[in-house]
């Protein structure tokens, strides 16, 4: 019976002193800003031209294009909103002559970068060519994110008069 006593005091005795755990606990605030950012690059200007044909009773050359620019956006949103990008001409285009923009989906960056409307014709009202971005970014620079396309169309052959236009595309990130 001692033998038992023993072991039982014994085995007490390591419950007793054993090793407890202690914890503590601190509180941490993160605090994220909206963003809303659209820059198209390269900066500068694009001219397109038609070219004139070579032999009477053809029509003018094929539509130019270009595709150098390219649209970077950053974006963060509240949760359950989306963003859009705009575009839409300010200015004057000739008579008889459209332009068309064709968006590429973005090639690079991460988050739900949104998904190209496209083709469209230009005009004075704004038109969405990428819809449903969140929370998003594209990198920056030329040959990041949303590549663009232009391409002038002859609508109407008797309204074109020859001469030369200058007018601004405009590009708008706007929320849904």
């Amino acid at each position: 019976m001692k033998v038992y006593i023993y072991f039982i005091l014994l085995i007490n005795t390591y419950v007793a002193y054993g090793q407890t755990t202690s914890t503590g606990t601190t509180s941490a605030s993160l605090n994220l800003p909206l963003v809303a950012l659209l820059d198209v690059e390269p900066t500068g200007s694009i001219n397109l031209s038609f070219t004139a044909p070579t032999e009477g009773g053809s029509a003018l050359g094929s539509s130019a294009t270009n595709a150098t620019k390219w649209i970077n956006i950053s974006s963060a949103v509240t949760t359950g909103l989306t963003r859009r990008v705009t575009a839409q001409i300010s200015g004057t285009v000739p008579n008889g002559v459209r332009l068309q923009i064709q968006t590429a989906n973005a090639t690079s960056g991460a988050g739900t970068r949104g998904t190209a409307i496209t083709p469209i014709f230009l005009t004075t009202a704004a038109q969405t060519i990428i819809n449903s971005i969140a929370g998003a970014y594209t990198n920056s620079g030329s040959g990041q994110g949303y590549n663009l396309t232009y391409s002038l169309d002859i609508q109407n052959y008797s309204l074109l008069s020859s001469g030369s236009s200058t007018f601004t595309v405009l590009f708008t990130l706007v929320d849904n």
